[in-house]
């Protein structure tokens, strides 16, 4: 069988941001994808696929620095009771601690992924600090499907 030689496009736009996909006081300290708060923020298409380009984060308020931690679900499973041989831990990033301001706006963080995700798989979210967030984050996941 040849190779494919012409690029895949995505057929519409597909934006993860739902009320789950934002993460506060409660803490993932597994680096499996199987705590209890962690967050499904993103489901490929059931039928495609999907391809997500990345994950943006907005700071709700004042917060201590925290880490993001990402995750790819084959799909199985649901929210809190997810099992790790159905999870791969994909990667991190730093959150800057942030303060709430009338006058100033907080950072916006983007975490690049540009993988394509096969029918029904997830991206679920954790967060993770030394103690509880005072406001959390919120996340959006900008992908399209196929």
């Amino acid at each position: 069988m040849a190779a494919n030689t012409l690029p895949v496009f995505t057929k519409q736009a597909a934006i993860g941001l739902n009320g789950a996909a934002t993460l506060g006081t409660a803490l993932d300290a597994v680096y499996n994808g199987t705590s209890a708060n962690a967050k499904i923020a993103f489901s490929a298409d059931a039928t495609n696929g999907s391809y997500v380009q990345c994950i943006r984060m907005k700071a709700l308020g004042t917060n201590a620095v925290s880490k993001l931690k990402i995750y790819i679900n084959n799909g199985t499973g649901t929210e809190g009771s997810l099992a790790a041989a159905n999870c791969s831990f994909f990667g991190e990033i730093s959150l800057p601690a942030t303060t709430a301001s009338t006058t100033a706006a907080t950072s916006d963080v983007t975490y690049p992924m540009n993988i394509a995700l096969p029918a029904s798989y997830r991206i679920v979210l954790g967060i993770d600090a030394a103690g509880a967030l005072a406001s959390g984050w919120a996340f959006t996941v900008i992908a399209g499907t196929y």
